[in-house]
């Protein structure tokens, strides 16, 4: 047992080496220096006039919109809970036929077994089809995948909300859902996985031709690499701004 615990902290310890050196090496700076993603989707401009009469025009960023959902847990997911976490979404749905298997495979091990170990990390797995993926069918999915708990932490949830809800949230992420007579098990989805910031944004990366991706393939073994990248990027932002909140607190007082 002694050998079996020492051997699972060595691989953690080697699988999360590059992000710690990562953070390190934030944190020695002063100044946030590395490049940050990008966010994704159309921002709104409001326009307010101060006391004086002066217009002003704030820029707020595209977010996931307002959802509701029922983990595989048997408790309520909302969008506020993405707030303070860094979350990777995708949608699927348990009797798939086709991409659903490799799909969550590669979330499973390039992803879950990454990340799992911070606890400012998520993952979201929408069904496309919430009629026959009840909670209990999930919840017997989420096992068949190894998709456990840390250290009592639920870091992945497998979710159903209403049919009409779940396809116009993965509208609003620019996925595809839909119910498709002619797709593989009756459904048609996207194989994308989507990277959203501790305050509900969408991030991604530009392609080489400075394009917004705006999602990663998870059938793709170099996507997914750039995501592990990102996801990674976006922890050390979050690490980062929370350590310059902390220091302004303290000088605060």
């Amino acid at each position: 047992m002694m050998k079996n615990n020492l051997g699972r902290a060595l691989l953690v310890s080697i699988l999360l080496m590059p992000v710690l050196i990562y953070l390190i090496f934030v944190y020695s700076s002063r100044e946030v220096f590395f490049n940050t993603l990008d966010y994704v989707g159309p921002p709104t401009v409001l326009e307010r006039t101060d006391e004086a009469g002066n217009v002003h025009y704030d820029t707020i960023r595209y977010a996931v919109p307002h959802f509701r959902a029922i983990s595989h847990t048997g408790t309520i997911v909302t969008d506020d809970s993405l707030k303070g976490k860094i979350t990777v979404i995708n949608f699927f749905f348990t009797n798939c036929p086709s991409i659903c298997g490799p799909m969550n495979f590669h979330v499973k091990e390039r992803i879950f077994d990454r990340f799992n170990g911070f606890e400012n990390f998520q993952i979201l797995s929408f069904t496309v089809d919430p009629e026959r993926d009840s909670v209990e069918a999930l919840k017997a999915y989420a096992k068949s995948i190894g998709a456990n708990t840390v250290n009592g932490r639920t870091v992945w949830n497998f979710l159903t909300a209403e049919k009409d809800r779940i396809y116009k949230l993965a509208e609003a992420l620019f996925l595809n859902a839909s119910e498709d007579e002619t797709a593989p098990g009756g459904y048609l989805h996207s194989e994308l996985l989507v990277l959203v910031d501790w305050e509900g944004r969408l991030r991604s990366r530009r392609d080489d031709y400075g394009n917004i991706i705006g999602a990663y393939s998870s059938l793709d073994q170099m996507a997914l690499k750039d995501l592990q990248e990102d996801i990674s990027v976006l922890i050390a932002e979050y690490e980062k701004n929370e350590s310059l909140k902390r220091k302004k607190s303290k000088k605060s007082n």
